[in-house]
Parts: C-alpha cells; structure tokens; sequence
C-alpha cells in the first residue's frame, strides 16, 4: 500500500508538472491554433484556410485589428471575450464551439490570435514613421490607442417591464431594426450586406433566436449597446437610453418567444410580396399543373409532315438495306 500511494503521488506530480509546463510552453497558442483554427482562419491569421470556403459567411481576418464581438466600451476585447469566442463559438455560423478544449489552450490561442492584429497594427503604424507621416511618439500612441482593450460596458439591470414599456419597445424595434431584419423578425431583406472588408453576409433571422453573440439577455443587450464591428450592424448606445436598449431587449425576446410581433398588417404585406414574388416568376417558362394537350393537326403544317414522312420512310428503307447485306 505505501508504494502505491507513492506510485500515485507521483503520477499527480507528473501530470501536474505536464499541465504547468504547458501553460508555460510559448509556442502553445500557435500549436493549438493550427490544430484547431488554420484550416478556416488561414496559417497567417488572414481569413483565407482552405476550408474557408465552406463557412458561409468568410472566417475574419484576425489582421484587420477587428473583431465582431466585444464587452467593452471601446469594442476592443479583452482577452475573456476571445476566450468565450473561443470556447462557445458563434451560433449560426462556421465558427465552432471548442469548450472541449483544455482551459490552458484557449488562453493560449486567445493571446496568439491577438497578436495577428497587433502585428499587423504595429506594421502599418511603422510604416507610416518611415513615411514621415507619424513621429514615432505619435505612432506608440495611436497603438495604444487601437489594441488596448477598455473598460467593460456596464449592463444596468432590467427594468420592470409593462405595457408602456412594451409599446415603446415595438416602436423602437420598427425604427431602428425592422429594415432589415424585417417588421415581425422575420428576415424580409435577403440581399447580402457588405462588411468593412467586402463580405457579404444576411441579417440574422431574429425569429430564430440564433445570435453569433449568444441569445441571453446580456448577450442581446451588448450586441444592441456595441454592435458588431466591421460589420452592418450598428450599435444603438448614442441613440438610446440604457432603458430604451433594455424595452429593445425585451422585444427582442418576445419574438423569439412569440415567433413576432404578430402585427396583422405586416403579415398582410409579407403575403403580398410572396403572391408579387409567385406572379413574376410565371413571367418564365415553367411547368405548371395544367394538363397539356397535343395540338399536331391543328398547329402543324402538313409540308413539315410531309417531309418528316419521307425522312422516315428513306430511314426504314436504309435501314431494311444494310440488314440484307448482312
């Protein structure tokens, strides 16, 4: 017994010593990156893997210095928002869930893909000092200034939620949402909108209640508060109150709950764009339900069954002659 207790506490130390000499390893953010991150992000952090294609939306470029998702007041994250990125995944997209990950893996990769963007901030700040255009002050400052997250966005507690408070929300929503994700969250625009970087993406269908960013109330609240940088998605801070972004919220969630706003008159319009949309595509030849008559002897012309008979007739015959040479 005393030897193997020994033999195990000397296993404990080893697998200890394995795990702290792991979060040590400086190369373990890039091996852990391309075993799991390179075949979409690309070997370089530029977007382009090989399985890029095959994502639907584009991976980002992690040199860009931009990133969708944040909880911070200056939409730079902190190095908890990549690791939750990381960890959870954006739902919706082909960006998975790696939470099986071991802890020490995701804060590596979550620091070596910051680094992609400090490098590539730092080169072009860089350049911009050979230039003569920054002085090399000028160009610490504004690195500073464009990598360093900032503090994280307060979420003030929900507000009690009422009639006039769900009113406003509506209206908030028509206003400021609707467009394009469409008057009941039902996505009415499909024509794809562009990213800083030229890619082209969907509004989310909100009726889903599937969010890159996560679908609790927090999450929807930062998503509203910051929006998703680089992208069509406008963040709403300097438009509306905290309660306001809160009435939203709640709107939000009664959608996905309720399927809608269930408001009659939107899903008057929305019948009569999918009949306009049915009428013009009977502009183009297509089979429909009707049954279809012959109307040879009506609509042919018998000079053309005329010479389709005697085609047939020297075919027969051809064909009666090689058979007898046989």
């Amino acid at each position: 017994m005393p030897r193997l207790t020994v033999l195990l506490w000397a296993a404990a130390q080893f697998v200890s010593a394995a795990a702290q000499g792991s979060e040590e390893d400086p190369d373990l953010g890039r091996q852990a990156f391309l075993r799991y991150c390179r075949e979409c992000h690309g070997e370089d952090g530029d977007g382009l893997g090989k399985f890029s294609y095959t994502t639907g939306e584009r991976p980002r470029s992690f040199q860009s210095g931009r990133f969708k998702l944040a909880t911070t007041e200056n939409a730079i994250p902190s190095d908890r928002d990549l690791e939750e990125i990381i960890r959870h995944g954006m739902p919706g997209t082909g960006m998975s869930a790696w939470n099986q990950v071991p802890d020490a893996e995701i804060e590596a990769m979550a620091r070596y893909v910051r680094g992609f963007s400090l490098d590539a901030i730092r080169g072009e700040l860089d350049r911009a000092v050979a230039a003569g255009e920054l002085s090399a002050a000028e160009a610490d400052a504004e690195f500073a200034r464009r990598t360093t997250p900032g503090p994280a966005i307060e979420i003030p507690p929900a507000p009690p939620f009422d009639d006039e408070r769900r009113a406003r929300g509506e209206r908030i929503y028509l206003e400021a949402c609707a467009s394009c994700h469409g008057p009941n969250g039902r996505r009415l625009r499909n024509d794809p909108m562009p990213d800083f970087e030229g890619n082209h993406t969907l509004p989310t269908n909100i009726v889903g209640g599937v969010f890159k960013g996560g679908n609790g109330s927090a999450d929807i609240y930062s998503r509203l508060y910051l929006g998703m940088d680089g992208t069509a998605m406008p963040g709403y801070r300097d438009a509306y109150s905290k309660d306001e972004l809160w009435d939203l919220v709640h709107t939000i969630e009664r959608i996905i709950v309720e399927g809608g706003l269930g408001q009659p008159e939107d899903e008057a319009a929305m019948a009569a764009a999918a009949t306009a949309a049915r009428d013009a595509s009977s502009l183009f030849d297509q089979p429909g339900d009707e049954v279809v008559t012959s109307n040879v002897n009506r609509d042919t012309s018998p000079i053309l069954l005329g010479v389709g008979g005697v085609l047939l007739l020297l075919l027969i015959a051809g064909s009666a002659l090689l058979t007898s040479r046989r």
